[in-house]
């Protein structure tokens, strides 16, 4: 039993370390893109919200992915933006939202959690 519990344990540490890395990857990653919709797509304003800020990260995983709300940018802008920023050299997939079509509830979280990059 207690090789069990040191082979759940290692495993446990070991996926930690792992999330922290893609954590912190996925960090770099928004602010690359972040970057890029203000620099080539005119966005006047981007906010990383979802998996990623809440709670301090503590619902990122695995299989999560990058949320930026903008500011500034009309749907054409944003079309070709997404484009981008689900092609190389990204790793992570991203979901790109117009603020203004975001419910008013989602908004509101989006101001209140959200980081802007």
């Amino acid at each position: 039993m207690a090789r069990y519990r040191e082979t759940h344990r290692k495993r446990r540490e070991a996926r930690a370390r792992a999330l922290a890395a893609r954590r912190e990857q996925a960090w770099a990653e928004a602010r690359k893109a972040a970057r890029l919709l203000k620099e080539e797509f005119g966005a006047q304003r981007v906010v990383l919200f979802g998996s990623l800020v809440r709670e301090g990260g503590r619902f990122f995983d695995e299989r999560s992915d990058i949320d930026l709300a903008v500011w500034g940018m009309g749907w054409r802008d944003l079309l070709r933006a997404w484009s981008r920023l689900n092609a190389s050299p990204f790793t992570f997939a991203f979901d790109v939202m117009l603020i203004e079509d975001a419910r008013p509830s989602l908004r509101e979280r989006i101001e209140h959690e959200g980081v802007n990059l």
